[in-house]
C-alpha cells in the first residue's frame, strides 16, 4: 500500500511520526514521509522517502513561538498564537501537500495539520488521523478541561466549547477557499477522520470513554524513535552515585529560563540530589559538581536509570516517564500539559503539578522530597511502568490501517 505520513510540530510529534513510518516501511508498505525540512533527519529512515512541504521553519522559530504562546495567559490567545505560525504562506503549503499526496492510498495525519487535512480531501484519497492525547474529544462522561461536571450535561458543555472555537478556525476557512479548496468540515488542531481516528496514548493512563465514536481508537503508547545516545561523560556520572533527579524540559522554550533554571537549581541544591539536565535551561552556581548537563539522549534509555523525573507534561516525556517506573513532578506549561500532569497525580504518581508561572524554589523543593521519599507513590509508579512499558502503539495502529485498506 501507498501510504503518506505527514505530520509537523516539535520533536514531541515527529519522533512517534518516525517510529510509524518505519514499522510501515518495515512490512513492506510504501511509505512518504512529509513534513518540514527541518524534520528530514528524523523522519528519513531505510525504506521511507522524505519530502518536504511547507515554510522554511528552524529550531530556534520553534523555540520562538512556543515561548509566544506561553507568555498568552488565555487559552485561548495561545491557540491563536499558534494558529497565526501554522497558517503561515497557507496556499503555497497546501498546494505543496496536494502535489506530494497525489498518488498515495492512505494518508496519516497529525490532527493539528489542518492543511494537510485539507489536501487529502482535495486530492480524493482516504485519511486517518492521530493525536497524542484525548483532550479535546467530546464525551459525556468528562467535562471540557476546567469547566464543572455536568454529568449527562457534559454534552452541552462540549458543544459550547465548539462553539466558542469556531471563531478561531475562520482564518483556517478563510485560508482554505482562497487556495481553491473543496475541504469541509475541518476544525482547527483537532482534526479528526471520520474513518479512523488513532489517539497515541496509554489506555492505562488516560482511559478512554465508553460513549466515543466507534472510529476513534486508543492504541496504546507510541515509542518514539531514539533521539540521541549516551556520552562516555553521561554513563561515568551515572556510574559515580545514586540514580538522580533528570530535568528535562523537552523542545519547549521557556520564556525566563533563567527564572526557570535559578529555582530548578535552587530546588535541587536544598534536597541534596544529584541531577542530569537536559535541555537550554540555565542553573548559575548551583549544583557544585552534582548537576551534569545533557545533550538529547534517548528517553527509554534514561529515564529508569533516573530517581524521579522532572518535566513539562509533554505526551511523549509523560509516556516514557511512566513507562520507566519512576515518579514524575510535573510543571505545566501550555496545551495538554496540564491534562498530563492531572493524570499523572490523579495515578498516584506524582505530587501537585506546579504550573510554569508560580514556579518557586520551594514549592519544587518540597515536590522533589515527596516524589523521592514517598515509597507507595514509588512502589505505584513501579507497577504502572510494567504494564505501560509492554504496549505496542505502533504495532495496533498499524493493524487498524491495514485493516482500513
Amino acid at each position: 500500500m501507498r501510504i503518506a505520513v505527514v505530520t509537523v510540530g516539535t520533536l514531541g510529534d515527529i519522533g512517534p511520526f518516525a517510529a510509524l513510518a518505519a514499522e510501515l516501511a518495515a512490512r513492506g508498505h510504501a511509505v512518504t514521509a512529509i513534513s518540514w525540512e527541518l524534520h528530514r533527519a528524523r523522519l528519513e529512515r531505510p525504506g521511507v522517502t522524505f519530502v518536504s512541504a511547507g515554510p522554511p521553519v528552524s529550531e530556534a522559530l520553534l523555540r520562538e513561538t512556543a515561548a509566544a504562546a506561553a507568555r498568552e495567559r488565555s487559552p485561548m490567545r495561545q491557540v491563536t498564537v499558534l494558529r497565526d505560525f501554522h497558517l503561515r504562506e497557507a496556499g503555497a503549503h497546501l498546494a505543496s501537500l496536494r502535489d506530494r499526496l497525489a498518488g498515495h492510498e492512505l494518508a496519516v495525519i497529525h490532527g493539528i495539520h489542518s492543511l494537510a487535512q485539507a489536501a487529502a480531501q482535495d486530492v480524493g484519497i482516504r485519511w486517518a488521523t492521530v493525536v497524542f492525547d484525548p483532550v479535546l474529544l467530546p464525551t459525556a462522561t468528562a467535562p471540557p478541561a476546567g469547566m464543572p461536571d455536568l454529568g449527562p450535561g457534559n454534552r452541552i458543555l462540549w458543544t459550547l466549547l465548539d462553539r466558542s472555537l469556531r471563531h478561531l478556525d475562520r482564518p483556517l476557512e478563510a485560508a482554505l477557499r482562497a487556495a481553491g479548496s473543496h475541504a469541509h468540515g475541518l476544525r482547527l488542531f483537532r482534526g479528526r477522520s471520520p474513518l479512523l481516528h488513532l489517539v497515541a496514548v496509554s489506555p492505562r493512563i488516560a482511559p478512554p470513554a465508553a460513549d466515543r465514536p466507534p472510529s476513534v481508537h486508543f492504541t496504546g503508547r507510541w515509542r518514539s524513535m531514539s533521539e540521541g545516545v549516551a556520552d562516555p561523560a553521561l554513563q561515568a556520572f551515572l556510574d559515580d552515585g545514586p540514580a538522580p533527579v533528570v530535568v528535562t524540559f523537552g523542545s519547549m522554550a521557556v520564556d525566563d529560563p533563567q527564572r526557570l533554571g535559578a529555582a530548578v537549581g535552587e530546588a535541587l541544591d536544598g534536597a541534596g540530589l544529584r541531577a542530569i539536565v537536559q535541555g537550554l535551561l540555565p542553573m548559575g552556581r548551583s549544583g557544585s559538581g552534582r548537576v551534569l548537563a545533557a545533550g538529547p539522549t534517548d528517553h527509554g534509555w534514561l529515564f529508569p536509570r533516573a530517581s524521579i523525573v522532572l518535566h513539562h507534561g509533554g505526551a511523549g516525556t509523560t509516556h516514557s516517564a511512566v513507562a520507566a517506573g519512576v515518579p514524575s513532578v510535573v510543571v505545566p506549561h501550555i496545551g495538554d500539559q496540564p491534562y498530563w500532569a492531572g493524570r499523572l497525580r490523579a495515578l498516584g504518581v506524582a505530587p501537585a503539578p506546579l504550573p510554569l508561572p508560580r514556579v518557586t524554589a520551594g514549592g519544587l523543593r518540597e515536590r522533589i522530597r515527596i516524589a523521592v521519599t514517598d515509597l507507595g507513590m514509588r512502589e505505584r509508579a513501579a507497577r504502572l511502568g510494567a504494564q505501560v512499558a509492554t504496549e505496542d502503539g505502533v504495532s495496533a495502529a498499524i493493524g487498524l490501517l491495514e485493516a482500513l485498506a
